[in-house]
């Protein structure tokens, strides 16, 4: 059972004003995303990188940000080549192409729904460079009290489709290049507000897009109104389908990385 903030109390205030989605996993395997996606590795991705695309990557249980990640984008058609998807490397926080350095990437991790199409920061990406961003699932966290010096008490929870199925986040990416040269490819994930059920946790949560939106969502040439109707929040549907887990505070230390976070465990008591 999920425990439930207390109205009226500290229990569940922190929620509403931390970052979010700031820690997420992508535990499948490339052939995997090539599958779910109908995509291709990266053609341009070097070998050795230990990304989609270069060596096959190990699952990842602990996603945080400026962390590498895996992103579906469209290669354009060329006379050599028609369109298509692939699936490519891209720094977890979005680093505009008028930035003077990677800095301003750490808090640019995800971009609001509501304000994405007008922040110099992700307008230009939101109208032509968006992907998706595959996910197993993200973590939360909930305050469930306050110990005995009086701090917040915090359960983790493991937020995944209940099938097993591979989550598709709303993103942006953008391509900057350092003044030494150096291309990057970043992105961020773009969250909306959370329904009733989820709101408990967080009132923020991932745009997940359904996979009948996919193609639209990464085509281009799709604007204005039509591209505004898929930053409404995430469908009741796709929200009903996914499992609340509580997992171990283990997963709140970046370092570790091990399929143990997302094991289920005996939630923390309210109060």
């Amino acid at each position: 059972m999920i425990p439930h903030p207390v109205p009226g109390s500290a229990v569940g205030a922190v929620c509403q004003h931390r970052s979010m989605c700031g820690r997420y996993a992508t535990t499948m395997d490339p052939e995997t995303l090539y599958g779910v996606f109908e995509a291709e590795p990266d053609p341009v991705a070097p070998p050795g990188t230990g990304m989609y695309g270069g060596d096959v990557p190990r699952p990842r249980y602990n996603i945080a940000p400026t962390d590498s990640v895996a992103v579906v984008r469209v290669r354009p058609a060329r006379d050599d080549r028609p369109e298509g998807r692939f699936v490519g490397e891209a720094r977890w926080g979005l680093v505009p192409s008028w930035a003077k350095d990677l800095s301003i990437g750490s808090r640019m991790f995800n971009a609001r729904a509501e304000s994405v199409g007008d922040k110099a920061a992700f307008r230009s990406a939101f109208e032509r460079r968006r992907c998706l961003v595959p996910a197993t699932g993200y973590y939360e966290w909930q305050v469930v009290g306050l110990d005995a010096k009086g701090k917040p008490r915090k359960q983790p929870f493991f937020i995944t489709p209940a099938d097993g199925s591979v989550m598709a986040f709303a993103g942006l990416w953008e391509f900057w290049r350092s003044p030494e040269g150096e291309p990057v490819v970043s992105t961020t994930i773009i969250t909306t507000r959370a329904p009733e059920r989820m709101a408990a946790i967080h009132d923020r949560m991932p745009l997940v897009l359904p996979a009948s939106e996919w193609r639209d969502w990464l085509d281009p040439a799709i604007e204005g109104a039509a591209l505004q109707a898929f930053l409404e929040p995430t469908t009741p549907a796709l929200v009903d389908a996914l499992e609340l887990r509580p997992v171990g505070a283990a997963v709140g230390n970046v370092r570790n990385d091990s399929a143990e976070l997302i094991d289920p465990v005996e939630p923390l008591a309210v109060g």
